[in-house]
């Protein structure tokens, strides 16, 4: 008999051991269904919400949400750049430890030692303004601030332009440029002039850049323009004939002057001392060029990312421990009371797995012994490690999808006990006690992200989408070695896209692109959409929804299937970032982290 036997019969598994009814262990809450049991809450807010408990700045950047047990609020993000998991206490939101993982910690202070010896070629332990343009744009752009911007730009512009003017002619020329920032230069430095005569300046830059024509046969190759600003844009130059897919490899005058003409007009191609000054002043204030170690720190310290730097997943606590997941695929077991690390596995250096290009995004789900998490990728999607020591239990080997934003669930579903994930490709279910496929369901996936964590009564389980796709409900049967998902309707309108969605009754609540849908949850049928308070993230208490909208917008929302019936709403202020970190309500506190602010507000009504 399976060891997992005695267990039979539960629908949604209690996966966080040993909490009390109120407290909030997981992702989305006890059950990791987004439902608080909590009662004796408010049923209405005052104007302006309800009253602060506490308030703290130092919650650090990301989109962590939060996680409450044991009088300890934990969540993670970057501090001065680095990536932390941080523990405040529960009443008054002092902090009681911030932690890195100690293999994580190591590592990055041996990068940042082989940065510099790579980079600061004259030992002096900065790495200045020409050193630092080998580290890329980006990189060498976030160096400490200066005390003056406008001196600041200048002096940066004086020491780029005695060290790259090469003829002396006080104008820096594409060749001279660093390949490495040539392209950002001459983007945005080298402004256009609207009176300039497009078809002159084309020529004479097609001019300048013949003169990499090194055997002087017309036609400049690849090689021949390497570490230039002609190679950044070697392909779009290159002109295909009609029907190829690509160029011929080589560049000629024509090609030249054509792409010049249409893609960069009234741009002569040379930066003055002036204009280099005037882009570093305005791109980049007070950034003066000079990198530190606590600068290069503050650069690799934790995931980056164009929409938003820090950690994606929330912890988990269990027992003595809390399990995490940071957003470049570190997972950690750390001692609660201490932050202390106990194991630490990395999801791609360790595990085979690809990190998503959003970053590892996910929530680790804590079941029995396992620690359920995605690496992705040819070694098996999904890895169930061994709580204790992180080692690995199984990998579904039968399946191999990328991983996506999804955060698993396990249930019991067509009488197996189960884990269930939404990757790349579709929404699966997987054997708890082995890793072997089960089921498959595709309808829900989209090719850009898919993010919602899938909503599972019984055999049923409903899946959705964002980026134009919707939600598709299925419902599973067969045996234990071969199962089907059969899809029983698909609502487009159902664009959940990170946010989640959370059943109550017969009816489940998500917001899909711009409103709240109230959705019957067998049938499909909308009862009621409202904008409410924009896309975003919701969880349920005591008869009501708590909707956080990512403009910003919170709202209390009654659970009521027959019409939309707000309870009160407030703003929270903008952090310049979207609210994409998920609400929290455990022990009388609505929890509200976004970015660096954790806010904890009083809702119970007693």
């Amino acid at each position: 008999m399976s060891r997992f036997a005695c267990l039979y019969g539960l629908t949604v598994l209690f996966v966080a051991s040993s909490a009390s009814a109120d407290d909030w262990p997981q992702w989305r809450g006890p059950n990791r269904d987004a439902r608080s049991t909590e009662t004796g809450l408010l049923s209405e807010w005052p104007a302006g919400g309800p009253s602060i408990a506490w308030h703290v700045e130092n919650a650090g950047v990301g989109y962590s949400s939060v996680v409450v047990k044991d009088g300890r609020v934990i969540t993670q993000g970057d501090l001065d750049g680095v990536e932390h998991i941080i523990c405040f206490n529960e009443e008054d939101g002092s902090l009681l430890w911030a932690v890195q993982p100690e293999p994580v910690r190591d590592a990055l202070a041996e990068n940042i030692d082989q940065q510099f010896a790579r980079y600061d070629q004259n030992a002096d332990g900065l790495i200045d303004p020409i050193e630092s343009l080998e580290l890329g744009r980006h990189l060498s752009n976030e160096s400490e601030s200066g005390d003056d911007a406008e001196q600041t730009a200048r002096r940066r512009a004086d020491i780029l332009f005695s060290a790259l003017d090469d003829d002396g002619n006080q104008q820096l020329s594409f060749p001279e440029v660093p390949p490495s920032v040539a392209r950002e230069f001459f983007e945005r430095a080298d402004q256009p002039d609207p009176d300039a005569d497009v078809q002159r300046l084309a020529a004479d830059r097609t001019a300048v850049a013949m003169q990499l024509d090194a055997d002087g046969n017309g036609r400049i190759t690849r090689e021949e323009c390497r570490r230039t600003l002609v190679e950044a844009d070697f392909n779009r130059i290159d002109q295909r004939a009609q029907g190829e897919r690509r160029g011929d490899g080589e560049l000629t005058e024509q090609e030249l002057t054509d792409f010049f003409t249409n893609q960069k007009p009234g741009r002569d191609g040379e930066l003055t001392l002036k204009e280099l000054t005037a882009y570093l002043q305005r791109d980049f204030p007070n950034r003066d060029g000079v990198l530190t170690r606590d600068d290069l720190t503050r650069i690799f310290g934790g995931y980056r990312n164009g929409q938003g730097d820090g950690p994606r997943g929330t912890p988990a606590i269990d027992g003595e421990f809390v399990y995490t997941e940071g957003g470049n695929g570190d997972v950690t077991c750390l001692k609660a009371d201490s932050g202390e690390t106990v194991w630490h596995v990395n999801l791609a250096s360790d595990l085979g797995g690809g990190r998503p290009g959003w970053g590892y995004s996910e929530s680790p789900l804590v079941i029995d012994n396992y620690l359920i998490v995605t690496p992705g990728g040819n070694n098996g999607t999904l890895a169930a490690l061994d709580k204790p020591t992180g080692e690995v239990a199984w990998r579904t080997t039968e399946l191999n999808q990328a991983a996506h934003y999804s955060s698993p669930i396990s249930a019991y579903v067509a009488g197996e006990r189960q884990v269930i994930q939404f990757a790349r490709e579709s929404v699966f279910g997987v054997s708890l006690e082995d890793g072997r496929a089960l089921w498959s369901y595709s309808g829900s996936a989209n090719g850009t992200a898919n993010c919602s964590t899938p909503v599972i009564d019984g055999d049923y389980i409903l899946s959705a989408s964002a980026y134009g796709t919707g939600g598709g409900l299925v419902k599973v049967s067969g045996t234990a070695t071969e199962q089907q998902a059969r899809e029983l309707y698909f609502e487009k309108a159902l664009q959940n896209h990170h946010g989640g969605m959370v059943k109550v009754g017969d009816y489940v609540y998500g917001t899909g692109s711009n409103t709240l849908i109230c959705m019957h949850f067998e049938t499909g049928e909308i009862a009621w959409q409202d904008r409410a308070a924009g896309k975003g993230s919701l969880v349920y208490a005591d008869g009501h929804l708590y909707c956080l909208g990512e403009r910003n917008q919170v709202a209390l929302v009654e659970a009521n299937p027959e019409e939309y019936v707000e309870k009160g709403r407030f703003e929270i202020p903008s952090t310049g970032r979207p609210s994409w970190a998920h609400p929290a309500v455990a022990n009388g506190r609505f929890y509200i982290r976004d970015q660096n602010r954790l806010t904890a507000y009083d809702v119970s009504a007693e």
